[in-house]
């Protein structure tokens, strides 16, 4: 190696640090450009509320309308699914469990799918029925409505009669039952029967 090239190596890196420095100080300068808030002055202000004052298509709103107003980005986390999953707590023994682990990732949901698959194969799946309970004879006189966990609409429309003769409800329960699947959702403010 010649010394005018072992010269030239030196050199090159003490050359190139005001280059980065420099590089850097204008990357700072564009980024507190970017962030920089540019305000109108009062003129211009005056100028955009008149505007917009007097665009009928788009009038200003009220106290109470803005009072009403909420963010518009969603919360943090996963989106909301239709069917929820609910955290809970299992022991399962060693060998299952690493079993599962060991096949990757997803091995929670696949032991969710190995025991629907049993509940399905068993008939011991149960579903939410949104039961409503109407007096015998009158289509429009609605007594009383529930949720009820069963495994069909029959055994929910039992599940209902016994519930109102359990509570003292004689004439509700010689009421006709009608029921609705409604899966895994859920409706607000019903008494469950479970």
């Amino acid at each position: 190696m010649s010394k005018r090239t072992t010269n030239e190596k030196e050199a090159a890196p003490a050359e190139r640090v005001p280059q980065l420095d420099e590089d850097r100080r204008r990357a700072v300068a564009r980024k507190a450009k970017a962030l920089a808030l540019v305000m109108p002055t009062e003129e211009e202000d005056a100028a955009i509320t008149k505007a917009a004052l007097a665009d009928p298509d788009n009038p200003p709103m009220t106290d109470a309308e803005l009072a009403k107003l909420k963010p518009a980005r969603r919360p943090r986390g996963r989106p909301t699914l239709d069917v929820t999953k609910v955290p809970t707590s299992i022991r399962f023994d060693n060998v299952v469990l690493d079993s599962f682990k060991a096949l990757g990732d997803g091995w929670q949901t696949r032991i969710n799918d190995v025991l629907l698959q049993y509940l399905v194969e068993t008939h011991q799946l149960s579903h939410r029925f949104h039961a409503t309970v109407q007096a015998a004879g009158k289509e429009q006189s609605k007594l009383d409505e529930f949720l009820v966990v069963a495994r069909n609409a029959v055994h929910a429309q039992e599940k209902v009669k016994q519930h109102l003769l359990a509570t003292g409800r004689e004439e509700a329960a010689r009421g006709e039952v009608y029921t609705v699947d409604m899966g895994n959702a859920m409706v607000d403010n019903l008494p469950i029967i479970i």
